[in-house]
């Protein structure tokens, strides 16, 4: 209740305040309230008709039936429970585009966030209220209303050849040269990578069953590189994790998710090259493509649904590289 109360107050007093001003309200009411109890007042006379937070609840059940994954769910609990605090007490059927307009400005001026995380707010209350719509609890979706946020697109760069060897070079640690082999030729998302198995890889076959996104089962393979040098580390183990991936210290739990990051950017600082795990998942595709691999393939290989996200998303081509296939192809 306390931190609801310091979030609508700073979310309300967003577009009225300049920025430092709000950190600093956040600050007091924080330091303010923190020995105070509070609890929300019941009286006979209030009654509320239908209550966001029953229907967000309801909505986030049916993401669970529908075999939404966890980070999925976790992201619109998130921004729902930001939106149904701002109009915590308010019929459902009463918030219309106006309404919902004005949160997302409200919020945009609260925290200064970028119109991309604003867009991300959007889509999951217009998602919200279709759904509401679908099942006929509200009459008509007011997030139809609602147009997508403008959001300027930057261009992602994949890692170059010589960054590439500058991460390797960076590993001092057999576990950490294995795991930067095995993102670069698998091309798996960081998440996929944490939850490997020993007895998920085909050591033989040098092929890895992954579970992705929606519990969707694909093979990527190993590199002859990779294998070495995953097989080396392997011999290094003095645990019984089951874990591809495990922690340098006892008692040596399966490596996560941060874990991997921290790995990955660490290397990176090292080398002096920005690295993060799902550049390598960039880089795979971008080579792939370049190589002549088919784009369905290759979408096959990254567990893309959309064949779109493959090339608009995922495929870094350099202007070098658009500059010689002008020339190849229209010469």
């Amino acid at each position: 209740m306390r931190d609801r109360i310091i979030s609508n107050v700073l979310i309300k007093m967003g577009n009225r305040i300049k920025k430092k001003e709000l950190q600093f309200l956040e600050n007091v009411l924080v330091e303010e309230l923190q020995d105070v109890q509070i609890k929300k007042e019941c009286t006979d006379v209030v009654k509320y008709n239908d209550t966001l937070g029953k229907f967000k609840d309801m909505f986030l059940a049916a993401l669970i039936v529908e075999n939404k994954s966890n980070r999925t769910i976790e992201q619109y609990n998130l921004h729902l429970t930001q939106f149904t605090d701002y109009f915590v007490g308010k019929d459902i059927k009463a918030i219309d585009a106006t309404d919902i307009r004005s949160f997302l400005y409200a919020y945009k001026q609260s925290r200064g966030i970028s119109n991309l995380s604003l867009n991300n707010k959007r889509s999951a209350i217009s998602s919200f209220f279709s759904w509401l719509a679908d099942e006929e609890y509200i009459d008509k979706d007011p997030t139809r209303k609602i147009k997508k946020i403008k959001v300027t697109k930057k261009k992602k760069k994949a890692f170059t050849a010589n960054e590439m060897e500058r991460m390797r070079i960076a590993c001092t640690d057999i576990r950490d040269r294995a795991l930067v082999e095995m993102l670069a030729c698998t091309g798996c998302r960081v998440s996929e990578l944490s939850n490997i198995s020993l007895n998920d890889v085909n050591f033989l076959g040098k092929k890895v069953r992954i579970v992705g996104k929606g519990d969707k089962e694909r093979t990527v393979f190993i590199s002859d590189t990779a294998m070495i040098y995953l097989n080396r580390y392997l011999e290094t183990r003095q645990d019984n994790n089951v874990a591809l991936f495990t922690s340098k210290r006892f008692p040596y739990d399966r490596l996560q998710k941060d874990g991997i990051e921290r790995v990955v950017r660490d290397l990176g600082r090292m080398c002096n090259v920005y690295a993060h795990p799902h550049k390598f998942r960039r880089t795979l595709c971008t080579n792939l493509i370049m190589r002549g691999m088919p784009l369905q393939n290759v979408a096959i290989l990254m567990g893309h649904a959309d064949i779109n996200m493959t090339a608009g998303t995922y495929y870094d081509a350099s202007d070098q590289m658009i500059e010689y296939e002008y020339i190849r192809y229209a010469a």
